[in-house]
C-alpha cells in the first residue's frame, strides 16, 4: 500500500495532486489545515495537508523513500475503507473528499455489498436512488440469507414495498369531503383539480364544488371557471378565512369540495402559515401535495418542509410522462412514509389520471 502526504495551498489543489500522483482510486485518510507565522510579525499563512493511500500490490517496498508508512493502516483490511469513513464522522468536508476519491464500486464495498451485488447497486444509483438507501436495500435482502441476492425480482419488490398508497379519495358519509391541493408553482394543481372534479362529477355522478384560493396567478380563476362550466360544477373564489368559511357553508350539501391553492416558492414558509389560518375553518380537511415527477429531489424535500405545518396527508405525482428518471421517488417514500394517492401522465381531463399503486411506481422506476 502506498501512503503519501500532499501539501498544497487549498483542498482543491491538494485533491488534484492526489489524483495525479496516486490515481483515481486513491483513498483519503486524513486532512488538516496548517498555519504558520511569517517573519517580522506579519499575518500567518495557511496550507492544507492531505494524507492519501493507494493499493499497489506490485509496488516495491524500496520506493518507501517517497511514501510515508503509517503504522496499523492496511487497505486490505476488510473494514479499512468503512473505518475511515466512520472516523470522518460529521466532518462534511472530509467525507466529501473521501467520496470524491472513491469510485462508486469502492463506495458500495465500503457499505458492505458483495461483489456480485455491485452491478445491481450501480443500476439503482443510476436510476436516481440515493447511494446509502440503495446499500440498505441489499443489507435488508442479505439479512437471514446464506447467499447475497442480486436478482432483479426481490430488489424491485423491496423498492415497491417502501411505498404507501392511500387509494382514491374516500367521500364522507355525512357532509362534504373537503380536499385541498397544495404544491409549488407549475406542479399541475389546477389541472389535477379539474381531473379529480371530472372523475367524481361526470363518472361517479357526485355533487362537486371547486374553490380557488389562487388570487395572484393571472388567469387562474378563469382557467378553473372554464373547467367548471364544462362540467357544470360551481366554482367560487375565496381570498381569506371568512370567505372560505362562507363558501363551505353555502355548499353543505356537496359530496366533494376541491380547493385549488396558489403556488409559491417552496422556500416561502410563511405561505403555509397563511393557508393554515384559512384551513382552520375546516378541521377535517384533507391535504394532497401535488408534485411534478420531473422536479429535483431537493425541490420535493423543500415542498414537504414548506407544508409540514399543514400536515401533508397524501402525495399526488404529476407529469410522469415527462420524466426520464424516477429513483428519487423511492428516496422520498423511504424517508417520509407519506402515502401516494394519484399519478397523472398528461393534460387530458379527466383521462390522464390514475390511482397510485405499487405496480405503477415500480414501472416508473425500473421501466
Amino acid at each position: 500500500m502506498r501512503i503519501k502526504k500532499i501539501l498544497a495551498n487549498n483542498y482543491s489543489e491538494a485533491l488534484t495532486r492526489v489524483k495525479e500522483e496516486l490515481g483515481e482510486e486513491a483513498l483519503v485518510l486524513k486532512t488538516r489545515s496548517i498555519k504558520f507565522g511569517q517573519e517580522g510579525g506579519g499575518q500567518s499563512a495557511s496550507m492544507v495537508e492531505i494524507t492519501a493511500a493507494m493499493e499497489d500490490a506490485s509496488h516495491d517496498a524500496a520506493v518507501a523513500t517517497v511514501v510515508e508508512e503509517v503504522p496499523g493502516v492496511s487497505a486490505r483490511h476488510p473494514g479499512g475503507r468503512q473505518r475511515f469513513l466512520e472516523e470522518a464522522g460529521n466532518d462534511r468536508e472530509l467525507r466529501s473528499l473521501i467520496y470524491t476519491l472513491l469510485s462508486q464500486t469502492d463506495r458500495a464495498r465500503s457499505m458492505g455489498l458483495q461483489g456480485d451485488q455491485l452491478d445491481a447497486y450501480q443500476d439503482l444509483v443510476e436510476r436516481g436512488i440515493d447511494e446509502h438507501l440503495a446499500a440498505r436495500i441489499f443489507e435488508s435482502l442479505n439479512m437471514g440469507s446464506d447467499e447475497p441476492t442480486s436478482n432483479v425480482k426481490p430488489i424491485t419488490a423491496h423498492v415497491g414495498d417502501a411505498f404507501h398508497f392511500s387509494g382514491p379519495i374516500q367521500l364522507d358519509a355525512i357532509g362534504p369531503k373537503i380536499v385541498a391541493l397544495l404544491g409549488p408553482t407549475g406542479s399541475g394543481k389546477t389541472t389535477t383539480t379539474a381531473k379529480l372534479a371530472a372523475r367524481f362529477a361526470l363518472i361517479e355522478k357526485k355533487k362537486v364544488v371547486l374553490i380557488s384560493l389562487d388570487t395572484f396567478r393571472l388567469g387562474a380563476m378563469e382557467q378553473l371557471q372554464i373547467y367548471g362550466d364544462l362540467m357544470r360544477v360551481p366554482v367560487e373564489m375565496a381570498t381569506d378565512r371568512n370567505e372560505f368559511l362562507q363558501s363551505l357553508n353555502r355548499h353543505r350539501d356537496a359530496d366533494l369540495i376541491l380547493i385549488d391553492t396558489m403556488g409559491r416558492n417552496p422556500r416561502d414558509e410563511q405561505y403555509a402559515q397563511e393557508l393554515k389560518a384559512i384551513f382552520d375553518a375546516a378541521p377535517n380537511l384533507e391535504t394532497h401535495l401535488v408534485q411534478s415527477a420531473t422536479a429535483q429531489e431537493s425541490v420535493f424535500e423543500q415542498s414537504l418542509k414548506q407544508f409540514r405545518p399543514l400536515g401533508v396527508d397524501c402525495i399526488v405525482l404529476t407529469k410522469t410522462d415527462e420524466g426520464l428518471q424516477f429513483g428519487h421517488l423511492y428516496n422520498i417514500a423511504a424517508r417520509h412514509h407519506i402515502p401516494f394517492s394519484y399519478c397523472t401522465n398528461g393534460q387530458r381531463v379527466p383521462e390522464d389520471i390514475e390511482v397510485a399503486g405499487r405496480d405503477g411506481v415500480i414501472r416508473l422506476i425500473f421501466g
